[in-house]
């Protein structure tokens, strides 16, 4: 049986994972995340103690003492931070639970009991198999594979690069073209152990199957849910389920790892296992290259694209279906819906697109122009999807909707009854954005407004697969009212088509298109366009601005104090005087914006302002500069200093624990030696504190400031603080030696004031 232990390291979340445990088994522990990553909505980074996910569902579980909601008992400032934190989570659309330490020590039975109630209908404490969507398409026949020119162009590529002794890449392959065939061809030829990471069973189970038609001759597993297969040749696994349990593995047991879905990478998990693993070579597959949700490019984690299809180069070769397009405008408003960088907000959208007069609109959009066509309608949430399927239903049409938190065996009903025609419309929320695969859809309803191009390409390749008889995908973009700002995410919008007439081929090879821009120049039109009631004469300049392009390449706000030696709440003063003028300015809510400066701009302010531009050539120098000029408003930056002197290996890297363990040993020390331990405010002054609340209040003061400069960083999910590479490396022991004789000399100087 598996022992799970949170990621804090926390006694008092380990025993709320031991209580789960008994609540509903100690395998399901592994659905619980630990520490899981959020922005608030001030879009400050933030942690929930747990999370449980199902699909567009998310249940956020804290573990508090009893002070914490107490005002009269706890400091103001940390009282309205844990409102704001809990606030945003049910801002965000989370389900959000409490439980106390206290009453799960001496209270465990209640507790669970509680549990079981608040959390058993969970669908993913269901049993699991019967909740497993299964995967639909072409059987492969391993034996007779023929590789298409771009998949043998891939592999080829692949093995330049390992000639070249690289070890990562990316291939960027769109939707429905053989990018997990190519992979599993690759590695077959590389002949070592492999391992297979996806974050959902349906991934998982697809891979395993091509796995062992491809290449019979090796033993494929999975490891997932209560599906342990390590030892196999060929392991297909769950990121979650292999990230808690890497203690199972060697690092060095693969020869071959390769990250689906790859524009997940970015997250914590997968972040977790990717820097356990030492394989010889690493590849991660992906339909949609774009920024992935933490805000980094995905190929500064996978270096190099080996081999790139994108969508309109796969139709050029007839790979995927063309696409015609029309827009349904609505008279939705979307400007006041808060959104960041890549998606709105859940309750706001809601509020919006929840209407009648906009679902009625869809549903006499397809009694209009699609009758008798399948139909895939992308709705925003579950509830919508139920919706929008019953107003199908009472107009007379065959409609469905499916969610995750059916029973699989219920949702493939559907699908088979979609496929054979006995419905006619399928509504979904994201059940269908990943692994879902149906040729036989002719039609896309975009009726979820999102700004996101990932999830935008997903939902457009559910519909872009060959099929005999199909003569291209007609996608309906339902576009509702927004600012520049935020725009939704359309089929014009993606590919930066400027013109539009309603069905007209929008992505094509570019000889159909010309003639059938021929077509409409002699006033004919298109046979394709012959049973749909458009009017080809129809014309609309589309407004394809895209503020995220606009600030590719620009600095943030934010990038802009790292890169130069103020801090932040300077350079907020001189925006906010004017004295600093962004380049782009970005609203992002009513009351909030997001701020972007050029890169040229960067030194004509430096030069204006007497402030020096830090990179590699002179972060050492400035960082020494930070440690000899210290002020101090507590005796924390020196004691953190210490900490990483004693314990930093030879890379600038020191355990999180072994920092919290020092400020503990530094300030008890004090207090059994009778000395001025802090100011009264201070938590080591008060005494009393957990390690979990020392570990916070050294990643707010001091690490912030040294984090700001990019002096150090935090990886979560190691437990690790690092000092800035180009820093640890040119420090010289003189150097180290006298950055501690000058932390002794700011401490003793520190409690000297103290004192007085």
């Amino acid at each position: 049986m598996p022992t799970y232990h949170s990621a804090s390291g926390s006694v008092a979340e380990d025993l709320f994972i031991e209580l789960f445990s008994e609540a509903f088994g100690a395998e399901k522990a592994g659905y619980l995340y630990s520490q899981y990553h959020f922005y608030d909505i001030y879009q400050n980074s933030r942690y929930a103690d747990f999370v449980l996910e199902n699909g567009a569902r998310r249940v956020a579980i804290e573990i508090d003492d009893e002070t914490s909601h107490n005002k009269s008992l706890v400091a103001s400032n940390k009282f309205y931070d844990d409102l704001l934190k809990q606030n945003s989570m049910v801002h965000l659309g989370w389900d959000v639970y409490r439980w106390a330490v206290r009453q799960m020590q001496i209270q465990p039975e209640a507790v669970k009991d509680e549990l079981r109630v608040f959390l058993g209908s969970h669908p993913q404490f269901k049993e699991i198999e019967d909740y497993l969507p299964q995967q639909r398409g072409k059987a492969l026949d391993g034996a007779n594979l023929e590789l298409k020119n771009h998949q043998m162009e891939a592999l080829r590529s692949l093995q330049d690069m390992r000639d070249n002794s690289e070890t990562i890449a990316l291939l960027y392959h769109a939707t429905g073209t053989g990018k997990t065939v190519a992979a599993v061809m690759d590695a077959k030829n590389c002949g070592g152990r492999v391992l297979f990471l996806a974050h959902t069973q349906e991934l998982i189970n697809q891979a395993t199957e091509t796995f062992r038609k491809l290449w019979p001759s090796v033993t494929v597993g999975r490891y997932m849910e209560s599906i342990k297969q390590p030892n196999a040749h060929v392991v297909c696994g769950s990121v979650q389920s292999v990230a808690l349990h890497l203690d199972q593995f060697k690092d060095d047991a693969f020869d071959y790892l390769i990250v689906d879905e790859a524009h997940h990478a970015a997250a914590d998990t997968y972040q977790k296992v990717l820097s356990y693993f030492k394989p010889a070579f690493t590849l991660g597959l992906t339909a949609t290259p774009e920024r992935t949700d933490d805000n980094k490019v995905i190929l500064d984690i996978f270096k190099n694209t080996a081999h790139k299809l994108d969508i309109q180069t796969a139709v050029e070769i007839g790979e995927l279906v063309p696409i015609r397009c029309i827009r349904i405008h609505t008279n939705i408003d979307l400007t006041k819906v808060r959104f960041n960088s890549v998606q709105y907000n859940i309750r706001d959208l809601e509020s919006k697109i929840y209407v009648p007069e906009r679902n009625r609109l869809i549903v006499d959009t397809w009694l209009q122009y699609v009758r008798n066509k399948r139909t895939v309608v992308f709705c925003a949430s579950v509830k919508h999807a139920e919706q929008i399927a019953e107003l199908f239903r009472e107009a007379g049409i065959k409609a469905a909707s499916v969610s995750g938190g059916m029973k699989q065996s219920e949702r493939k009903e559907f699908q088979d009854k979609f496929v054979s025609r006995e419905i006619q419309v399928l509504c979904a929320c994201d059940l269908l954005n990943e692994g879902w695969d149906c040729p036989e859809t002719e039609v896309l309803f975009m009726a979820r407004p999102t700004m996101s191009k990932v999830l935008y390409t997903q939902q457009l390749g559910r519909g872009m697969r060959l099929f005999e008889g199909k003569e291209s995908l007609m996608v309906f973009d339902f576009v509702d009212n927004a600012s520049q700002y935020n725009m939704p995410q359309s089929l014009h919008r993606l590919f930066k088509l400027k013109d539009y007439k309603p069905g007209q081929l929008a992505v094509a090879p570019g000889t159909k298109k010309a003639a059938e821009a021929g077509l409409y120049a002699k006033g004919e039109k298109p046979d394709a366009l012959i049973d749909w009631p458009v009017d080809a004469t129809d014309y609309e300049l589309v407004d394809i601005f895209n503020w995220q392009e606009e600030a590719e390449g620009m600095i943030s706000q934010m990038e802009f104090v790292r890169r130069v030696d103020v801090q932040t709440e300077t350079i907020e003063r001189y925006v906010r005087e004017g004295k600093l003028i962004p380049d782009l300015v970005v609203p992002m809510s009513e009351h909030r914006t997001f701020k972007y400066f050029k890169e040229e701009s960067l030194p004509k302010y430096a030069e204006q302002y007497g402030w020096t531009i830090i990179d590699d050539s002179n972060r050492k120098d400035m960082f020494m500069d930070m440690i000899r000029q210290m002020d101090m408003s507590y005796s924390y930056k020196p004691v953190l200093i210490k900490a990483i002197l004693l314990y930093a290996d030879d890379k600038g890297r020191i355990k999180l624990d072994n920092i919290v363990s020092y400020f503990k040993s530094y300030y008890e020390g004090r207090r059994a030696a009778g000395l001025p331990v802090e100011k009264k405010n201070s938590i080591f002054a008060k005494g009393g504190y957990t390690d979990k609340e020392a570990e916070r209040n050294i990643l707010s003061n001091p690490f912030k400031r040294f984090e700001d400069m990019q002096m150090l960083r935090h990886t979560k999910t190691l437990g690790i603080v690092q000092v800035d590479e180009a820093v640890w490396k040119h420090l010289s022991k003189e150097e180290k030696a006298e950055m501690e004789r000058i932390c002794d000399t700011k401490l003793q100087q520190y409690y000297e004031r103290l004192t007085k």
